[in-house]
């Protein structure tokens, strides 16, 4: 091989030696003078230089060989200019470590799917043009409030199925410092949209989200299920603290599914209907408390846009029935003209904009 070329060189020079004295005693025994028999078996053989490098790239694979002498050649340049040499690979390894982050938050962040069924027709619902927003907000998703939330569910055509959530952390600890878990509000048919299926126990149904819920369960994440109850299958049915609450353990969901938001996980999720329970008083009912996000799974041939323009025709009337009493004439007549729309959503909902990162991916390239 070509770490062995010396040897090989060493070899092919004696076969060639052995060559040019085989010739030059046939050309002797045909009547030739030693010194023009080894003249005539020289023009025979040809170049000697080119037949050795000939036979040596037969043998080798030249592109290995020329990575090799270059490799050879910038250690020695390294050597003779160390600084330099310190600057250009710290400079390589920053760049090549800021594109491997840029490209890993981007590929959580907007390419990778979620670890659900078919999450390509899953889509985000919101509110299209989401300015002058006024009333109080919890959460990192505060696009609509329960009321909002209840008429889109209960008025749309364009979803096989819609879910909610929001979130929140709750305390675990029943006395003493305060310990959290991740949590979540979940519309009855957050799983089922989602077509997530638990490994242990259940997943909550629409009858669990109902008007006066109480504590009616809370189900888990595989990450929290092994975290708390060292993946005990006997956790089913044990109780749980929320903020003081006892909620009982009715299902573990599967270790691939963190929820929809990509970079964020889950411990605990619990109906929206049990928020009167833990937060003291009713904000189900409140037209301004804005804590919940929406999306929505496409029914078949319909497409993003389609649901988008159908969302826009049901708008005035869902926006006029939920219109916040104590509101202000300037801040009801922008709240009247607000439009729904629909989002792709089959990577997730993130409060992360990623055009920056595409920027930030693409000018080392382009640059470089």
């Amino acid at each position: 091989m070509w770490w062995r070329r010396k040897q090989r060189d060493e070899e092919l020079a004696r076969e060639l030696e052995a060559y040019m004295a085989h010739e030059t005693d046939a050309n002797v025994a045909a009547g030739l003078s030693p010194a023009e028999a080894r003249l005539a078996a020289r023009r025979k053989l040809g170049n000697i230089t080119t037949v050795r490098e000939v036979v040596h790239e037969m043998n080798t694979i030249r592109m290995v060989e020329s990575v090799w002498k270059d490799l050879r050649y910038a250690l020695r340049m390294m050597r003779l200019n160390p600084g330099f040499s310190l600057v250009a690979i710290l400079s390589l390894a920053l760049g090549i470590g800021a594109n491997t982050a840029i490209f890993q938050l981007l590929n959580s962040v907007r390419l990778r799917s979620l670890p659900v069924e078919r999450p390509q027709e899953l889509v985000e619902v919101r509110i299209a043009d989401r300015r002058s927003y006024s009333g109080n907000f919890d959460g990192r998703r505060s696009d609509f409030s329960n009321p909002l939330w209840e008429q889109i569910r209960d008025q749309q055509q364009a979803f096989s199925g819609m879910l909610a959530w929001g979130d929140r952390r709750f305390n675990l600890a029943v006395g003493g410092e305060a310990r959290y878990a991740e949590g979540l509000w979940v519309s009855g048919d957050f799983f089922r949209v989602l077509g997530i299926s638990p490994i242990l126990g259940r997943v909550f149904a629409p009858a669990d989200d109902t008007r006066g819920c109480g504590s009616p369960g809370a189900v888990i994440s595989h990450g929290f299920w092994e975290r708390e109850f060292g993946g005990e299958l006997s956790a089913v049915g044990r109780k749980l603290t929320l903020d003081g609450h006892p909620f009982e353990l009715i299902g573990v969901t599967p270790p691939s599914f963190f929820g929809v938001e990509p970079g964020r996980r889950f411990d605990v999720a619990i109906p929206i209907c049990s928020e009167p329970l833990l937060a003291g008083e009713n904000g189900l009912d409140k037209r301004h408390f804005w804590w919940l996000a929406a999306m929505g799974r496409l029914k078949p041939a319909w497409s993003a846009a389609q649901a988008t323009a159908h969302l826009g025709s049901v708008s005035a009337g869902i926006f006029e029935a939920t219109l916040p009493p104590t509101y202000r004439p300037e801040n009801a007549k922008t709240y009247l003209a607000f439009k729904l729309a629909a989002f792709p959503a089959g990577s997730g909902v993130s409060g992360l904009s990623t055009a920056p990162l595409w920027l930030l991916g693409v000018l080392p390239a382009w640059c470089c």
